[in-house]
Order: structure tokens, then C-alpha cells, then sequence
């Protein structure tokens, strides 16, 4: 089963990597703002927005130390990945979502992971290392009820 699974995420993953610059060329793509301390880019895909905070994992700790949250840093990593899902329409948040993003690093190698739910942030996250310097490709693919929807950004590690 966890085979099966690894494969379909892989196959989907690959199948995002195949359209990037339709991905990354959404309406409304990379609206860049901060919420809060944490900067944001939001990309709009099919009245879905999908929202991308890096940050490095120095600052997520601190992060979490203030919201008194549990540090759950996995350890070899060097950046957290968060998204967030909200219908347009209704300003609902997507709290039932299967994601998983791919992160392409500047020499083409990548990494996969599903991301966790985090119900008291109404976001889904993962650990990820981006320790090289240079422009990282940020893929998602979340997956709810009947729909998928897919959406990507860039990140640069200066």
C-alpha cells in the first residue's frame, strides 16, 4: 500500500513538473504580501487560493516558541514549507485536503513530501532542505472531494 501510494505521488508530481510554466503563470500568480511576519505568495487556480510561506527553520522555531506550539522541526531540514487552501468565493479554508509538494532545487534534484494538516493554523506543512543558494521551483498538488488542483511558485535562498 505504502508503495502504491509513493507511486501515484510520484506519477502526479511528475505530471505537475510537466506543465511548470503553466503552473507558475496562474491568474492572480505571486501576489507576494506578508501576513503578519510571515511573507506570503498567493497563486489562484480555478477559484481555489492556494497560499506559500517559506521560512527557514530558525524562524519557524521562534515562531512556534511565541504560539507556545509544539517544535516539531525534523532534523536535516533547513526551511518549512506551509500552504494554505481558501475558496475565493466563500473565504472558507480547504481544511480537508490531501497535498503534497515537490521542491526542486537549483540543480534539478527534488523532493517530495505530503504535507501534515495543522488544524489550530488551518494550514498543511512540511520540513524541507533548501540549503543550497539559488532558486528553488515550489510545486503543490492538493487533492479534495472530486478535485485537484495544482499551483506552483518560486523561492530564492539568498
Amino acid at each position: 500500500m505504502f508503495n502504491l501510494r509513493r507511486i501515484t505521488i510520484t506519477l502526479l508530481m511528475t505530471m505537475i513538473l510537466t506543465v511548470p510554466g503553466q503552473l507558475l503563470a496562474q491568474q492572480g500568480h505571486g501576489s507576494a504580501h506578508d501576513t503578519g511576519n510571515i511573507p506570503t505568495q498567493d497563486v489562484l487556480v480555478e477559484g481555489v487560493v492556494v497560499s506559500f510561506a517559506v521560512m527557514a527553520n530558525q524562524a519557524h522555531r521562534k515562531m512556534l516558541r511565541d504560539m507556545k506550539m509544539k517544535d516539531d522541526i525534523e532534523s536535516g531540514t533547513t526551511h518549512n514549507v506551509t500552504v494554505t487552501l481558501k475558496d475565493q468565493k466563500s473565504d472558507q479554508s480547504i481544511t480537508n485536503a490531501n497535498v503534497s509538494v515537490r521542491v526542486v532545487d537549483p540543480s534539478g534534484k527534488d523532493q517530495i513530501k505530503s504535507l501534515k494538516y495543522e488544524p489550530s493554523m488551518k494550514s498543511y506543512d512540511a520540513y524541507f532542505s533548501l540549503s543550497d543558494k539559488g532558486r528553488y521551483q515550489i510545486l503543490v498538488l492538493a487533492k479534495y472531494g472530486d478535485q485537484k488542483k495544482t499551483a506552483g511558485i518560486y523561492h530564492e535562498v539568498h
